[in-house]
């Protein structure tokens, strides 16, 4: 593949400790598949939203460890990377409606909170750009909606986990914070509790029971045709 490029297109990377020669412009993650890895798992959205990408990465000479999301990132040349989808944290298992919107109900699930050191390195590690240390600090001062709104643009990537010195795992307390928030502080939206109310008594379960009967033609074409309705309204 790479006889058909220009060489000076390419780039020398390691992967999982092997090199490879990859197209400059490519992402990470368009470089791993370029190189013939093929993804499993550790990609979902392709576009920076689900977090499902992580990598970490070190360059020549730099004794710092880097991180990002594999579709967001480019390579760079001598990058040596490797992809971690999956970081292991002690997430906290609860019932969402017979907890109570409080600081002291995030520190009862998660007590390890308050280890934070306030050294900022979850909020540099972030590849979304959220000041995560702060988060941390409004949870401490019950300000859970202050924190659902900071968090809104967290993928769940676990890069602030990985990156943590003392262990904690912000964004599982900011998923926390913001089903909190969704449902015991905001107020629930005019048509959501009737639509929960169809759904349960089985009014859609003979259009899903369709649906799934089809085939991937038939669904592409009845999603153009659904599409073309839109675009007449």
């Amino acid at each position: 593949m790479t006889t058909a490029m220009n060489r000076d297109d390419l780039v020398k990377i390691s992967i999982m400790n092997k090199s490879y020669f990859v197209p400059g412009e490519a992402t990470i993650m368009q470089a791993m598949e370029f190189s013939g890895y093929q993804f499993v798992r550790g990609c979902g959205c392709r576009g920076g939203v689900c977090g499902a990408c992580s990598v970490v990465y070190r360059m020549p000479g730099r004794s710092e460890l880097m991180t990002g999301l594999a579709c967001q990132s480019r390579v760079l040349e001598n990058m040596q990377l490797l992809q971690i989808p999956f970081f292991p944290v002690n997430k906290a298992q609860y019932r969402l409606d017979l907890l109570e919107a409080s600081v002291e109900q995030v520190r009862a699930l998660y007590p390890d909170i308050t280890r934070c050191m306030g050294c900022n390195a979850c909020t540099e590690t972030c590849p979304m750009e959220i000041d995560v240390m702060n988060g941390i600090s409004e949870i401490l001062k019950s300000d859970i909606e202050a924190v659902s709104i900071r968090s809104t643009g967290c993928t769940m990537c676990g890069l602030c986990a990985a990156r943590c010195p003392a262990g904690l795992a912000p964004y599982l307390y900011f998923l926390l914070c913001r089903r909190l928030d969704g449902r015991h502080i905001k107020k629930p939206f005019v048509d959501v509790l009737p639509r929960i109310e169809e759904i349960e008594s089985g009014t859609y379960e003979e259009e899903l029971s369709r649906l799934v009967a089809m085939n991937p033609d038939e669904l592409k074409q009845l999603y153009q045709e659904a599409q073309k309705d839109k675009r007449i309204i």
